[in-house]
């Protein structure tokens, strides 16, 4: 007799045998009970959840002769017997990524009229129905709405953000989930009893972390671990060729810790045996995420986690040091994924998560603030006194900022009338300085912050004279003397202009 693999020969042939989905299970059994079952069901999750085997259980439910206590199909009597063996002539499966189109289609649609053969009902199974084109799946729309009262739809997807949301609006949806750790271990163990094979539980942990919440995955790792015949973690290394297990261990401990020459040399032995960088940096960040996930949820959870190395891990470190390795590996993995020289990338990487050494830990801080606090030191902070604004403290502030010549002609004035409302400044300037009005009203304003006036005296002064008196200085008649040179131009230029530039 040929052999049956384990994920044929342990698939559940009723509700109760279902693993994992129980909210799916018990939302179908009342239904059925109460007479309420949708004519149009959709099933969406990942591959290896018990989609079209839970589609199979809702036939026999609906065709058996004889159902027992939950609805639950007797397979024993002839219609269960025949789903079973996939013979059935009233339950159709389709298989919509290789009949996809709208002639397949029509020729269901076709077929509807006719009463079931031998059951009570005709059930048409659609396996990855978002595989369906455009055509076909608005073909379907009007059928699935308004299905003949004998008629059953089950559509199973992966993908059901591709189908149309003319579809989805039409049918009753269930979402499978991914099976958690530990029921994936449970139920490994349950079959490895019934098969009468003796495997160690880390080497189990190791297949059902590789299945992803898969069952079906899990189930076919664990048959051809068997094949090889696997019975520790190390041998199930072997045969699958998962040395990146290993790897990613010793690469998390020696991240944690920050031992740098360690940490390198791992990665040019990664480098030296050929392994994908990009893959292995995968399986690094996912570690420390269900590190993480260890310290968050603390023992008396009944959390379990793959590998055995990370409740040891996780009882070491401080969840802040494994938060900050996570962070920096899922940010740099896009680097890494994008980059040219990923090697170049993953050890700068694997460098600044080393140097993180030098940080102090946030723990250690509060300790040593505590320790301060106890010794009598205050912390509070202290308030500046508020410093006053007078015309005195604004001459002070100008003498150090500058300009020099903005100070020299405001000590220069009258001291300026300062209300709660306005300041009302009195200057003198001559015609050719009026422009520097606006900059000295802006440094009084940014110091006061009220408004200010500025009432302008101006200063007519004639430029010839000014040379005039220029040339008669001493220091420029020196000049003159030393050099024997003679004045060929003046220019008299605006001093707060060029201070301003």
């Amino acid at each position: 007799m040929a052999y049956l693999v384990l994920a044929r020969k342990y698939r559940p042939q009723k509700f109760s045998e279902v693993v994992g989905q129980r909210h799916v299970v018990r939302t179908l059994q009342n239904a059925l009970k109460s007479g309420k079952l949708s004519h149009a069901l959709l099933f969406a999750g990942i591959k290896g959840t018990g989609k079209t085997t839970v589609a199979r259980i809702v036939a026999k439910a609906l065709n058996c002769e004889s159902p027992e206590k939950g609805y639950e199909p007797c397979n024993k009597c002839l219609h269960c017997i025949e789903i079973n063996k996939g013979i059935y002539v009233d339950v159709i499966e389709i298989d919509a990524a290789s009949n996809r189109g709208i002639d397949q289609i029509r020729e269901l649609i076709e077929n509807l009229k006719f009463a079931p053969a031998k059951g009570k009902a005709k059930v048409y199974i659609i396996d990855e129905a978002h595989m369906l084109t455009k055509e076909a799946s608005n073909a379907l729309l009007k059928t699935l709405e308004e299905p003949p009262s004998h008629v059953y739809f089950i559509l199973a997807t992966t993908e059901p953000n591709k189908l149309l949301p003319t579809i989805l609006s039409r049918c009753q949806r269930y979402d499978f989930r991914r099976l958690e750790l530990p029921l994936l271990l449970k139920h490994l163990k349950w079959i490895c009893e019934k098969e009468k094979y003796e495997i160690e539980e880390e080497a189990l942990e190791l297949i059902a972390t590789e299945a992803q919440g898969s069952l079906r995955d899990a189930l076919s790792l664990l048959d051809q671990a068997m094949a090889y015949g696997s019975r520790t973690k190390e041998d199930i290394i072997q045969a699958f060729g998962w040395h990146e297990n290993i790897l990613v261990e010793e690469l998390a401990a020696g991240l944690l810790k920050k031992d740098i020459k360690k940490t390198f040399e791992i990665a040019e032995r990664i480098y030296n045996q050929g392994t994908d960088i990009v893959f292995l940096t995968e399986k690094l960040t996912d570690f420390f995420r269900e590190l993480l996930l260890m310290k968050a949820f603390q023992r008396d959870t009944g959390f379990t986690f793959s590998l055995s190395t990370l409740r040891a891990l996780s009882l070491e470190y401080q969840k802040e040091e494994i938060f900050l390795i996570l962070q920096t590996l899922a940010r740099d993995l896009e680097t890494i994924k994008r980059s040219d020289y990923p090697r170049l990338h993953f050890e700068l990487s694997l460098m600044r998560i080393c140097e993180f050494e030098k940080l102090t830990p946030i723990k250690n801080i509060i300790s040593r603030l505590e320790e301060l606090i106890n010794a009598g030191i205050n912390f509070e902070p202290v308030k500046e006194e508020k410093e006053e604004r007078t015309w005195e403290n604004f001459l002070k502030v100008l003498e150090k900022e500058g300009p020099p010549s903005l100070y020299a002609l405001l000590t220069s004035i009258k001291k300026p009338l300062i209300t709660e409302r306005e300041i009302v400044v009195k200057i003198t300037l001559p015609e050719e300085s009026l422009h520097s009005v606006e900059i000295i009203k802006k440094r009084i304003e940014d110091f006061f912050q009220k408004p200010v006036k500025i009432e302008v005296e101006k200063q007519k002064v004639l430029k010839t004279h000014f040379i005039e008196e220029i040339k008669n200085r001493d220091e420029v008649k020196n000049v003159i003397n030393i050099l024997g040179a003679k004045i060929s131009h003046i220019e008299v230029k605006d001093t707060f202009k060029e201070e301003q530039k």
